[in-house]
């Protein structure tokens, strides 16, 4: 540009028209600077230039250097003043370029490391130096400290090498422009003189010791030239050593001079290093001013005249010591010396005895900015021809030594790595053990390997251990349910489809070859059991292959499954659990409907009303989760109290049998209806009558003389907050009372309350998927409408209550000795005696006979057997009659325990087996429930709830919506599920003994109903 005036330094190539250059007819010398640097604010190592152009040209700014980090390498000045143009090469040496490269390496959040970023500069300086030594006639070589840094050597060898390889790529780019044959042949003006410049001494001056030794001392004889002299014969000496410089200086990458001096050491530094160290001195030195004086002109003009005192003195001092002391050591003009001489005759390095004319030309400033530009762009241009640019890969080789180094010494280590992979290998092995082995393999890499191409070849070594690994040794991954490793090699399932990645793989199912012993359903054949992989196999598969074989031809009852209605039905997703808000709004839904259906017929009878008949309990609550009884045929469970502790009304001299509340009604006069007075009392005689609900109601309560309610203890799988006590009405009152209150009741009861059940069960029908089924099992935070797609627990009939003899026990194999024994639970119900007949007695005739007399109705007492069996995966099976209490039998085969604490406590879900304990201590599993029901006027019902871990967890239960009723006169056995698997994970046996005693089946479960007090 016209604009440019040369008064600043510029990049180079340059951005401006070189051809309107200020005296471009005279000839120029060109200075290169290049070397390292020190680290020091607003310096750099051309900042000594400044001295000679009596400007602040070359400094250390911030802004510089990230713009020469950007745009180029080279900072030029144009001294046209003395035709001198100065060349200063930014490179790795100079720390303020290597901080910049690090900290937008960091703000780029790059991917590359350090040493990658420091070949490729490496590289690029290089490739610089060659251009520099191609078109310099003097290059200073800068150190920051005063020693020779001989890793120079090494580069210099290097450039020179592929100096001459280039030359005659070199030489054809020059063809052509206004420069002698000699300069286009060799590919440089002359052969460049070295400087060798060091910014720090080792000589320690005073001014003491320069006065006393200035006087006898010339300037030959001062000790910062003896100095320079002996680094001189240091460096020459290995310069020709190493073969850098010849006796021909025309053959050599540069020359060094024979009778001058080329080496320089900075005695006192001329460049502030600190700053505020400089500004706190000058402040110091500038405020000391007379006390005596207090006006403010006699303060500056005493302030004027000691600093001009002071600078005068010390300045005239300093300089006449220095000029004694340095003996005339001026950076200047030993720069200055060499650049005459090659804006004069030339240099002429050549030593020997016969020796050759040198070869040196200086040139016009246009013709030399355009030599210099048609180099620059052979070296650093896009199109390079083949030769050269194989020629430059040979300079990056020459460059990477250590990267040669670090890929001969992996390269080498490799095999050791691997072969330590290798050794003692299994056939098959899992990812674990693979990595663990990768790792082992990796260590002995990093013992042996070095340098930068360790991560290259870490990567092949992981590459060739995983090839290895899968070049089939690979274990299945899977895990089964008890947290076991498949054994197999990596294989498909049968089910599985199959892809291209699976294609090559054998099909076999998973196994761990780990067995143990179980019992079938219902508990009279053992086999072995492989171990679980999915709940399935644990709960459904393993039992049901039984089946043809041992319980096929028993009675099972089905329990509630999912039935697709589509043949691409699926698991479905639970993403959440029901929160404790949407179960309370839930609950006051149902709550409210309760309360308007006995408000709507509160006008019928008083205590339908109240809501505490029988008939509002008619109304089940249809939640599948709580498989609580909710109808009055059942008779609840004690719950929140122990056994014997049940609070009754007055009045109610009950017995108490196993924890439960027995209430027998006496009737003063009871007479036996014929089947006509049945007739006539059903409801349509009663509309018939014309008898009005209003009327009924208050004869009723004015005839009522007795009421006794007995409330119903709540079941424990009950939520207290969310489901309500329903109490239990019994009313007595006298013979002429009882048809009306019976008829009453049997108007309210069967002809509206069991439609709106029968409504509320249709609907909670509708309510399960046939196109999505629960994956897990059923339990209190399942959803409602999903249902699993096996039964995960199995009830079967084994036969008449006859089959189990109290005096021998169950005969089933795996029992210990002495503990086969169902437990006695004795329940005392009324009874008909023509019915019931006690023993020794025989029926009599009804014939005749119009009434019964309340004689006849008295108490009889059922024995109920209950057992809950425990299995140990080595087969041993047991019975418990409490928490952790094995049965034991006497020597006379008695058992002296009940079944009370079976049906009034909770009851553990694990049991150290008695049999394990003195080898590797299995624990038992409560696995199966013996139920024996007597012959008579009672039901026996069953609800299992498990509890698999410690709170908050959720409770299994077997799906149904009300306890299960049990036939008469039979013996049950229900198999419990093997594993609990929930929504997001099987529940496996705790290994902590305190979250074990959390694991338990919860009291409730085994209940009854009294025939006759329901009829």
């Amino acid at each position: 540009m016209s604009a440019f005036t040369f008064t600043d330094k510029f990049l180079f190539p340059p951005d401006f028209d070189t051809l309107n250059l200020p005296n471009s007819e005279n000839k120029i010398c060109v200075i290169s600077i290049l070397g390292k640097s020190a680290y020091h604010i607003n310096t750099s190592k051309a900042s000594p230039l400044n001295h000679i152009l009596d400007r602040d040209v070359f400094k250390c700014i911030p802004e510089a250097v990230e713009e020469t980090v950007t745009k180029g390498d080279v900072e030029c000045f144009f001294d046209t003043e003395n035709q001198v143009i100065y060349l200063h090469l930014r490179s790795l040496g100079d720390v303020h370029r290597v901080a910049t490269l690090c900290q937008r390496l960091i703000s780029e959040k790059s991917s590359k490391d350090f040493f990658s970023i420091w070949q490729k500069e490496e590289f690029r300086i290089a490739k610089m130096l060659l251009w520099m030594f191609g078109v310099s006639h003097l290059l200073l070589l800068s150190h920051p400290g005063r020693n020779f840094d001989i890793s120079f050597v090494r580069l210099f060898r290097t450039l020179d090498s592929i100096r001459l390889k280039l030359q005659h790529s070199v030489s054809d780019q020059l063809h052509g422009l206004p420069i002698s044959k000699d300069w286009s042949y060799n590919g440089r003006p002359c052969s460049p003189r070295v400087l060798f410049v060091f910014e720090s001494c080792s000589l320690d001056f005073s001014v003491e010791d320069s006065e006393s030794g200035a006087k006898g001392r010339s300037q030959k004889g001062s000790p910062i030239k003896k100095l320079q002299h002996a680094m001189e014969d240091q460096i020459y000496r290995i310069l020709r050593k190493s073969r850098v410089i010849t006796n021909i200086s025309n053959n050599s990458l540069f020359a060094v001079p024979a009778n001058q001096e080329f080496v320089f050491i900075h005695s006192e530094k001329s460049e502030v290093i600190d700053p505020v160290g400089y500004y706190l001195e000058q402040l110091r030195l500038n405020s000391t001013i007379v006390k005596d004086s207090d006006s403010p002109r006699s303060r500056s003009y005493q302030s004027s005249r000691k600093i001009s005192q002071g600078n005068g003195s010390s300045g005239s001092r300093s300089s006449s010591t220095a000029t004694h002391f340095k003996g005339g050591n001026s950076f200047k003009e030993f720069l200055w010396q060499h650049i005459e001489m090659a804006l004069g005759r030339g240099f002429d390095d050549n030593v020997g005895r016969n020796p050759v004319p040198s070869l040196f030309e200086t040139v016009t400033t246009q013709t030399w900015f355009m030599v210099a530009n048609r180099l620059y762009q052979f070296y650093f241009g896009d199109s390079i021809d083949g030769k050269a640019q194989a020629h430059l890969n040979t300079l990056k080789s020459l460059l990477e030594t250590d990267i040669r180094f670090s890929e001969n010494r992996c390269n080498k280590v490799l095999p050791l790595a691997e072969a330590a992979y290798q050794e003692s290998l299994p056939t098959h092995y899992v990812t674990n053990f693979h990595l663990s082995k990768l790792a082992q393999a990796q260590r002995v890499f990093h013992q042996f390997a070095r340098g930068p191409a360790c991560d290259k070849y870490l990567q092949q070594l992981e590459q060739s251990c995983e090839k290895f690994w899968r070049n089939g040794r690979q274990l299945c991954e899977e895990i089964s349910i008890l947290s076991n490793h498949c054994v197999n090699p990596l294989h498909k399932l049968p089910d599985d489809p199959e892809t291209d990645e699976n294609r090559h793989l054998p099909t076999m199912p998973h196994s761990s070859q780990l067995k143990t012993k179980a019992a079938c359903n219902c508990g009279r054949k053992q086999t072995d059991k492989e171990d679980p992989f999915d709940h399935k196999y644990a709960n459904f598969d393993f039992f049901d292959a039984l089946v043809s074989t041992c319980c096929g031809e028993l009675e099972h009852l089905e329990l509630p499954v999912f039935k697709p209605s589509t043949s691409d039905a699926k698991a479905s997703q639970v993403n959440r659990t029901t929160s404790i808000e949407e179960k309370g709004e839930n609950l006051i839904k149902k709550e409210t409907l309760k309360h308007d259906i006995v408000t709507g017929m509160g006008s019928f009878s008083l205590a339908l009303s109240l809501g505490q008949s029988g008939g509002s309990e008619f109304l089940p609550h249809h939640d599948h989760h709580s498989g609580v009884s909710t109808t009055d045929h059942y008779t609840s469970h004690q719950s929140d109290h122990g056994l014997g502790t049940d609070e009754h009304e007055e009045g109610s001299d009950a017995p108490v049998e196993g924890g439960h509340s027995v209430e027998t009604v006496e009737e003063e006069e009871e007479e036996e209806e014929d089947p006509q007075e049945e007739v006539e009392h059903s409801p349509d005689k009663e509309e018939e009558s014309g008898i009005k609900p209003e009327v009924a109601e208050s004869q009723k309560q004015e005839d009522s003389p007795k009421v006794e309610v007995d409330v119903m203890p709540s079941s424990p799988k009950q939520d207290p907050s969310s489901q309500r006590m329903e109490p239990e009405i019994t009313i007595n009152s006298q013979k002429s009372d009882t048809e009306t209150s019976q008829k009453d009741e049997t108007f309210l009861g069967k002809p509206l309350l069991k439609k709106v059940v029968e409504l509320e069960e249709a609907d909670t029908m509708r309510q399960h998927s046939t196109t999505e089924y629960l994956y897990g099992m059923i339990h209190s935070e399942s959803p409602p409408h999903l249902l699993p797609k096996f039964p995960s627990w199995n009830m079967c009939c084994l036969g008449k209550s006859s089959l189990y003899n109290h005096a021998s026990g169950l005969e089933l194999p795996g029992f210990l000795h002495g503990s086969n024994f169902l437990l006695p639970w004795d329940v005392t119900v009324k009874a008909e005696k023509d019915k019931w007949p006690s023993i020794g007695e025989t029926t009599t005739s009804r014939k005749g006979r119009q009434k019964k007399n309340n004689k006849d109705v008295g108490e009889m007492n059922l024995r109920i057997f209950l057992g809950d069996e425990y299995e140990c995966p080595r087969g041993h099976r047991f019975f418990c009659s409490g928490p952790e209490k094995v049965i034991k039998v006497s020597s006379s085969s008695t058992v002296k325990d009940n079944a009370a604490k079976l049906v009034s406590l909770d009851m553990p879900l694990y049991c150290p087996c008695p049999q394990c304990r003195s080898t590797k201590g299995y624990v038992a599993q409560l696995m199966r429930l013996y139920v024996s029901t007597p012959e008579g006027p009672l039901r026996v019902t069953v609800d299992p709830h498990i509890q698999p871990t410690s709170p908050p967890c959720p409770i299994f239960t077997m799906g149904t919506e009300n306890p299960v009723e049990l036939p008469a006169g039979s013996l049950w056995v229900i198999r419990l599920p093997h594993i609990y698997m929930g929504d997001h994970g099987a529940y496996n046996m705790p290994t902590d003994s305190q979250h074990m005693q959390c694991c338990r089946m919860l009291k409730g479960v085994f209940s009854y109903r009294d025939l006759n007090k329901t009829s």
